[in-house]
C-alpha cells in the first residue's frame, strides 16, 4: 500500500518534495460563512502592531503578498503561485510569481499551505484546556501557533457536570480574552464524554458515564457557556437514548462523533442516519475490525457520509494502518493529536489529566500508572512529518490536516487557500518544518534561525 519511491526515515524527515503540476486556472472561492464573534476569532491586525514588509505584516501601501514555489490548494500542491492577503483575509490566489515590490514576501523554497486545525487537543505543554487559566490558555495557543497549528478545538473529556461547565466558561472567557491576538484560533469545544461506553471507556472514569437521555442533554445545554462553545461531541450511538440524542444535537449545529464504543456496523450506521458526521480517533477505544464484524472502523471507512479522526503519532495507530486508512477513505482522513497535558514536556514527568496521573512513557504516549493510553504526546506539525516519513502522498498529508477538518466542520473560512478565507498560513520546508506562521494576516514571532530564509523583496 505504501506510495512508491520515496527514501523515508520514520523520525519523521523525509526527502523532499519533488515536481508539481501548476497552480489551477480556477480558484473561485467557496461560500465563506461568517465566523461566529461568539468564538473569539482574531479578526484583523491590532492597533500598534508593527509594520512593514520584513515582518510579513500588512501595512498602510497595501495589501501582503506571499509567494512561494508550492502552494496547497484544493488538495493538491500546485505552483509556483502567490496569495495576497487584505483585511485579514486571503484576497487572491494566483499562478507565478509576482514582480518584486516592498509589499512582496517571496519564499526561495518549500510550500505554503493554510494553517493546521488540530480537532482533537486536550491540552499541551504543561496545561490542561479543561483547567486552564487565562495566562495558561494564551501561553498554549501561542505555543502551539508556533507549529503551525492556527486553529485548535479544545478537548474536554468525561467529568462531573459543575466541572465541565465551570471548564466551558473557560473556554468562552479565553476566546473572548484574545480576540484579534495571532493565536491559535479557538474552533469551538470538542466535549468527548460522557456518554461513551464502559467497554470502551479508556481513560475516561467508569463512574461519570451516563446515558445521553434528553433530560441529560438539556440539562448539558442549559449551561449557556456550553450552548455557545460547543461543537463536537463525541458518544457511544449503543447507549440508551444515543440514538434521538444525536438527532436533537444535530439539529441544534452540534457534530456529533462516534467514539468510545462498542457499537457494531449497524448501529454506527444508523448514528449517521440520526445526524452523526465524524468518528473519534479511529481503531482506539472501540470495538475491533473483524472479517464478519466489521464494528466501527468498517462502517465509516465505507460510508462516505463520516470523516475519520485518527490520531496520527504513529503509535496510536502504526504506520501500516494510517497508509491503509488514507487509501480506504481518500478527502475524509482528518489528522488530529489527541494530545494531552504532558505533550512537548520530558518523558517520564507526570501531572493530572481526567481526574488521574498521566506521564509520557518512553516513545512519548501518555499512559495512566496501569499502563492504559491516556493521549499523545505530539503537536500536530511533527504527525505531518510522521505521515510522509510513512509513505503518504505529502499533499494528502497536508490537507487532512488543513482542508479536510475545515470541510469536517463545515467552514470555508479555515483551512484553505482560497479567497475570502482567514490568511492563516504556513511556510514550510522541504522537509516540512514550519519556517513562517500567519494568522489573520499577522505574523506568529517566532525564533531566529531557518525561516530567515523569506526573502523580502
Amino acid at each position: 500500500m505504501q506510495k512508491a519511491t520515496r527514501s523515508v526515515r520514520y523520525d519523521g524527515v523525509s526527502d523532499p518534495i519533488g515536481a508539481v503540476p501548476a497552480v489551477p486556472a480556477d480558484m473561485g472561492a467557496p461560500a465563506v460563512p461568517a465566523v461566529p464573534a461568539d468564538m473569539g476569532a482574531p479578526t484583523g491586525r491590532p492597533a500598534g502592531a508593527a509594520q512593514g514588509y520584513g515582518d510579513g505584516v500588512i501595512g498602510p501601501s497595501g495589501p501582503l503578498t506571499i509567494s512561494a514555489p508550492r502552494l496547497l490548494v484544493r488538495g493538491r500542491l500546485t505552483g509556483p503561485g502567490a496569495v495576497t492577503i487584505e483585511d485579514g483575509r486571503i484576497a487572491s490566489v494566483r499562478r507565478g510569481v509576482p514582480p518584486a515590490g516592498p509589499q512582496h514576501v517571496r519564499m526561495d523554497r518549500g510550500v505554503l499551505t493554510p494553517g493546521l486545525l488540530d480537532l482533537q487537543n486536550n491540552g499541551s505543554f504543561g496545561v490542561d484546556f479543561a483547567e486552564a487559566s487565562p495566562q495558561e490558555w494564551e501561553q498554549t495557543r501561542r505555543q502551539l501557533a508556533r507549529r503551525g497549528v492556527t486553529g485548535v478545538q479544545p478537548t474536554l473529556i468525561t467529568a462531573p457536570l459543575p466541572y465541565l461547565n465551570a471548564a466551558f466558561d473557560r473556554c468562552a472567557a479565553a476566546a473572548d480574552a484574545a480576540a484579534g491576538l495571532p493565536l491559535s484560533r479557538i474552533l469551538g469545544v470538542h466535549l468527548e464524554g460522557p456518554f461513551l461506553s464502559e467497554a470502551r471507556r479508556g481513560a475516561h472514569r467508569a463512574d461519570w458515564l451516563c446515558d445521553p437521555t434528553p433530560h441529560a442533554i438539556d440539562t448539558l445545554l442549559s449551561h449557556p457557556a456550553t450552548q455557545r462553545m460547543l461543537r463536537t461531541l463525541t458518544l457511544a450511538p449503543e447507549r440508551d437514548g444515543a440514538i434521538e440524542a444525536i438527532r436533537q444535537l444535530a439539529a441544534g449545529g452540534v457534530i456529533v462523533s462516534v467514539g468510545h464504543t462498542d457499537a457494531t456496523a449497524e448501529q454506527v450506521g444508523a448514528a449517521a442516519d440520526a445526524g452523526a458526521s465524524m468518528v473519534t480517533h479511529l481503531f482506539n477505544a472501540m470495538r475491533p475490525f473483524r472479517h464478519r464484524d466489521p464494528a466501527t472502523p468498517g462502517e465509516v471507512l465505507t460510508d462516505p457520509r463520516y470523516f475519520i479522526g485518527l490520531i496520527v503519532d504513529g503509535y496510536h495507530a502504526s504506520p501500516i494502518t494510517c497508509r491503509l486508512v488514507y487509501a480506504a477513505a481518500p478527502g475524509r482522513v482528518v489528522a488530529v493529536t489527541d494530545a494531552i497535558v504532558t505533550a512537548g514536556l520530558p518523558n517520564g514527568t507526570t501531572l493530572s489529566f481526567g481526574g488521574g496521573p498521566v506521564a509520557n512513557d518512553e516513545t512519548g504516549l501518555g499512559r495512566r500508572p496501569d499502563g492504559t493510553i491516556a493521549g499523545a504526546g505530539i503537536v500536530l506539525d511533527e504527525g505531518v512529518r510522521r505521515l510522509v516519513a510513512a509513505g503518504i502522498d505529502p499533499a494528502e498529508v497536508l490537507a487532512s490536516a488543513t482542508e479536510v477538518p475545515a470541510r469536517s466542520l463545515g467552514r470555508a473560512d479555515v483551512g484553505h487557500l482560497l479567497p475570502g478565507a482567514y490568511a492563516d498560513l504556513v511556510w514550510w520546508d522541504d522537509f516540512f518544518r514550519p519556517l513562517r506562521v500567519w494568522i489573520g494576516g499577522q505574523p506568529v514571532p517566532t525564533a531566529p534561525g531557518p525561516a530567515e530564509r523569506a526573502v523580502n523583496c
